[in-house]
């Protein structure tokens, strides 16, 4: 498999995890409105709506940065004569892979800690597998992050905005 469409098979899956995401959030949130009107509120509803967004905003942005789409300010680099540019973008990726590789780390941490905890209203759904996402969506950060790391370079030393942006 070369690594493009390895990109391309990540890409996808990315994609479909997204997409059930967003059903399933959308379909909770159907349901805690529609029985709250209904007058029989559902105890777990917010607390299962929360992580749900959270896991959406986490896997969106592992997607976003497969995209070269995440929170940047690409201008400020390419404000810069091209022979600058090379080693602010090479700090820019440190820093984001640093912090990332933090993030992951302490995500492991926070799994060890809450483990034998469950969910306030959801007694059965444990309370590591919620804060999952912080650390596998790191990772997915991370890998989307080096799969895009080519083009972000090109694109950096071109002059072109990642994300459609110019």
């Amino acid at each position: 498999m070369t690594l493009e469409n390895f990109k391309k098979s990540y890409d996808k899956t990315l994609e479909f995890i997204l997409f059930l995401m967003m059903i399933a959030l959308a379909t909770v949130v159907i349901m805690g409105v529609s029985f709250r009107w209904a007058g029989h509120a559902l105890t777990w509803y917010d607390e299962v709506a929360s992580m749900q967004l959270a896991w959406l905003t986490y896997y969106g942005s592992a997607y976003a940065a497969l995209k070269g789409g995440h929170i940047s300010v690409p201008s400020i680099l390419k404000s810069f004569p091209l022979h600058i540019r090379k080693p602010l973008f090479f700090v820019s990726k440190l820093l984001v892979y640093g912090f990332f590789i933090l993030l992951t780390y302490y995500g492991f941490k926070v799994l060890v800690l809450v483990q034998g905890e469950t969910l306030t209203t959801l007694e059965w759904f444990p309370q590591p597998l919620a804060q999952s996402v912080i650390p596998v969506a790191s990772i997915l950060f991370i890998i989307s992050e080096t799969l895009n790391f080519k083009d972000g370079y090109q694109q950096m030393m071109e002059g072109k905005i990642t994300g459609g942006e110019e």
